[in-house]
């Protein structure tokens, strides 16, 4: 894709772009602030001088359409017209992407929200958007492929981090979903956001001028730089400043010999969305709520409301999180809880968590959204249910003998002593679905050392001789060395275990303590408790898993809930992800294999029969084994199980560094 030799007559589509971090650099208000204030005039003199100057070098700046969308929305009236002018001059484009997502957090309704603000510029400047792109994020899903092609997307560009691994794939291919016999064209570059990509058997290329995160646009001798550079390299081409849909539009006749993509791809950072399992329970609730409020036609794109309150909740799904960790923390001494409750008092560790505080905030902003009406009530309710409280004994009778065989209207089963279920049989088939060996809800904490970060940075740090000096920063725990000595796992105790029958229900209620040292020296909560809540009416366990008293620890940590049916070597498994049910055994080489986010959870088939495992709260589910800092890619063997993760911190970069709230999580298993 990078070779010149054959272009020297080709014609090069060359795009300036900036990385839109919405954080990262400052706080995100402050990014939109100067976006608005500073780099989107900025832009506007940078075309106007080129323009006067004459000469075939312009300069169009292109953006996600968000960014765009929403300065035209905030500008004055005197902004707002020199801001059209320049559009419908061709100096400022957008694509067809709101921003760059962590896509699989998306429900299908919400990332279909996103393309419509491309939808809404397109109808308002009478042009028609095909191209999109995304950037930093090595994957996406292909679940948003219908999506994108529903919308009429047919070409995506994605730039990868260049201290990432990349999945497998060809540099430009076809993304088809065999389910949905829909497809997009994508250009794939690793390493890079943008640079110069030939396309095979054509006299078209792609270059990129991009300027990094939250730099803002090039002034004109930037740009004719830009122009001169790439004319060294292909001194013959024709270079014009374009857009990506001029690009797309020029490439998408030759697509039948494009080779064709049919696997998963997954996203390798999605393990940061695990920082924060109170903004992204909030986040889920909201989103079910939407779902069903547009499902019923209660909530349409014409309600005055359906703008801000979707608007708030697509950009939790942005990709960055918070502020810059090696910039405004710079810390690598503080990291266990007694360190690390000296400083947060210090000005530059109040300042970096208050950008999580910042993010956190979308959820408030969405319900302002929703104002005094039924919705925000309703919404108010549905938040209220993610407020972890003790669980009153009322009604409640104690089991004295906790290894004992207990009976439901339809199972049977025993507790273990670590709080998870080792035997669950069907009492109509006498299907077993836990045994010791392969136990169902199994809580654990882990913590990890420096002998995981060194292999997870081997296996998964591209081009290190270039990256390692940010790299190691932003995807390790530099120091830890110093504080923990090796990777440690701790279970839960069985405390007490009660009983409680009503008329629709019986209820098991487990209350856990761990083990002093993983609560006192370390970050795991003191108790836990398991509510199983077995229905009268069929066959479905309802669990609520809630910790308590956990403290703040910057140590890398992680808290799971695991399954590990028994007997399913002989069946199917796939994740529902944005509406698809995807097999976690079609994820391509390099793509993620170990860890994905699911919307309704996992499904089991055999036999005609399904089993279904939701998530209301917790979207990261590791299939076959847990190993947030092993990227073997190995496809996973899934009669090990699913296994949820609640949270994690083992992402440096940006996102939360430590978490001491309460948690509440809650899971179905329909059998």
């Amino acid at each position: 894709m990078k070779e010149t030799q054959g272009m020297q007559r080709s014609h090069v589509h060359l795009l300036f772009k900036t990385h839109l971090d919405l954080g990262f650099t400052e706080l995100a208000e402050q990014v939109k602030q100067r976006y608005f204030h500073e780099y989107f005039p900025k832009a506007l003199e940078t075309a106007r001088v080129l323009r006067v100057r004459g000469g075939a070098e312009r300069f169009v700046w292109t953006t996600g359409s968000w960014i765009l969308y929403e300065y035209l929305e905030q500008a004055s009236a005197q902004e707002r017209a020199l801001m059209e002018r320049a559009i419908l001059e061709g100096d400022i484009a957008w694509h067809a992407l709101p921003m760059t997502m962590h896509s699989e957090l998306l429900d299908a309704s919400l990332f279909t929200f996103g393309l419509h603000i491309s939808h809404l510029l397109d109808q308002r400047f009478g042009r028609q958007t095909i191209a999109g792109k995304m950037s930093d994020v090595p994957g996406h899903t292909r679940a948003m492929v219908p999506l994108l092609a529903q919308a009429g997307i047919q070409f995506l560009h994605i730039g990868v981090n260049p201290g990432s691994t990349s999945p497998d794939v060809p540099p430009l291919f076809v993304w088809r979903d065999l389910a949905t016999a829909s497809e997009v064209v994508v250009m794939y570059q690793p390493g890079s956001y943008g640079d110069l990509a030939t396309v095979p058997d054509s006299d078209t290329a792609l270059a990129f001028a991009h300027t990094l995160d939250n730099i803002g646009p090039q002034n004109s001798e930037q740009v004719l730089a830009a122009f001169s550079n790439l004319r060294k390299r292909l001194p013959e081409a024709e270079i014009t400043a374009s857009t990506l849909d001029a690009f797309a539009r020029a490439i998408l006749p030759l697509k039948a010999h494009f080779p064709v993509i049919t696997d998963e791809i997954g996203d390798s950072w999605i393990h940061g969305v695990g920082s924060d399992p109170q903004k992204v329970g909030h986040y889920r609730a909201l989103s079910r709520l939407r779902r069903q409020w547009q499902m019923t036609g209660q909530f349409t794109e014409d309600d005055e409301r359906w703008y801000p309150f979707s608007n708030a909740l697509l950009q939790m799904a942005e990709h960055t999180w918070g502020m810059d960790e090696k910039t405004y923390l710079a810390d690598y001494t503080h990291y266990n809880p007694a360190q690390l409750s000296t400083m947060r008092h210090v000005a530059n560790f109040q300042l970096f968590a208050s950008s999580w505080t910042e993010q956190r905030a979308y959820v408030q902003a969405a319900l302002a959204a929703l104002g005094d009406t039924d919705e925000a009530q309703k919404a108010g309710a549905a938040l209220a249910q993610l407020e972890p409280q003790t669980v009153a004994l009322e009604g409640f009778q104690s089991i004295e003998k906790q290894d004992v065989l207990l009976e439901t209207r339809y199972f049977l089963l025993r507790v273990s002593e670590q709080g998870a279920l080792t035997w669950l049989q069907e009492k109509q088939t006498g299907r077993i679905w836990a045994t010791p060996e392969q136990p169902l809800a199994l809580f654990f904490y882990e913590l990890f050392s420096q002998t995981e970060y060194e292999c997870f940075f081997e296996q998964y740090i591209w081009n290190k001789s270039e990256t390692a000096v940010w790299a190691r920063e932003d995807f390790t725990k530099p120091g830890i060395d110093q504080v923990v000595d090796s990777y440690q796992r701790w279970h839960p105790r069985l405390i007490s275990l009660y009983r409680r029958e009503k008329q629709e229900d019986t209820v098991l209620l487990l209350q856990m303590a761990m083990p002093q040292e993983s609560w006192q020296t370390y970050g795991a909560p003191r108790t836990v408790t398991v509510e199983l809540t077995f229905l009268h009416a069929e066959p479905v366990i309802e669990l609520t898993l809630q910790w308590f008293e956990k403290q703040a620890n910057r140590l890398p940590e992680a808290l799971w809930f695991s399954f590990q049916p028994a007997g399913t070597q002989q069946g199917q498994w796939s994740l529902h992800k944005m509406g698809h049910w995807i097999s976690p055994l079609e994820v391509i080489s390099h793509g993620n294999r170990t860890l994905h986010a699911v919307e309704r959870g996992a499904r089991y088939t055999e036999d005609g029969r399904e089993v279904l495992f939701e998530t209301l709260d917790a979207p990261l589910v590791a299939p076959g084994t847990p190993s947030l800092l092993d990227f073997h890619n190995r496809q996973p063997q899934m009669e090990q199980g699913l296994h949820f993760n609640l949270y994690n911190n083992v992402w440096g970069t940006n996102f939360p560094m430590w978490y001491e709230d309460d948690g509440l999580f809650r899971f179905v298993l329909r059998f």
